[in-house]
């Protein structure tokens, strides 16, 4: 099997499978050639199943790869909702944010500033209201509690009872899109 070999100032072996679905093995400085093909040997069950799952998420990737025009409709429907949804639930919660951006962010769908302004990725329109409503309580919500402790759960259960489940969805949701 063929890898990518580096060796460092470690105590420990790892193998790992890069994005462009190399098999890296990382070793100790002093460990020899034929100790670590053994070891490779010894874990190509574990290669190949990551190797293939690594190789699925790069194919549901490209798939759901969205054309400029798309994106472009996307951040406009998000210019427009976002502001909306986040209007309406910040009466409600007797909270006041400073400022909505919508953003290009692919691995975080809000944030909430230590000034209380919000960003929201424009990634969001791709999900079923219920879901982008949760994720703008749950922004708003961090404009009362800065941290993700049990406080502030308790806030975002107050107007989201059933959050954790919607939470569940969101995740679910995650991996198609």
């Amino acid at each position: 099997m063929e890898y990518e070999l580096i060796k460092s100032k470690r105590k420990t072996i790892g193998i790992s499978i890069s994005k462009e679905l190399k098999v890296i093995v990382r070793v100790p400085m002093k460990i020899s050639k034929k100790e670590i093909d053994i070891i490779v040997d010894k874990n190509r069950s574990w290669i190949d199943k990551h190797m293939s799952i690594m190789q699925e998420r790069q194919e549901r990737k490209s798939q759901n790869e969205l054309s400029k025009k798309e994106i472009e409709m996307l951040k406009y429907r998000a210019k427009e909702i976002l502001p909306q949804r986040a209007q309406y639930y910040q009466k409600i919660m007797n909270v006041r944010h400073t400022g909505i951006k919508i953003t290009s962010a692919m691995t975080r769908w809000g944030s909430c500033s230590s000034r209380n302004s919000l960003c929201f990725s424009y990634r969001l329109m791709l999900l079923p209201l219920d879901i982008i409503d949760y994720i703008v309580v749950h922004e708003l919500s961090h404009i009362r509690v800065k941290n993700h402790s049990k406080d502030f759960y308790n806030e975002v259960s107050k107007y989201m009872p059933d959050y954790k489940a919607r939470e569940l969805r969101l995740k679910s949701l995650q991996r198609e899109i």
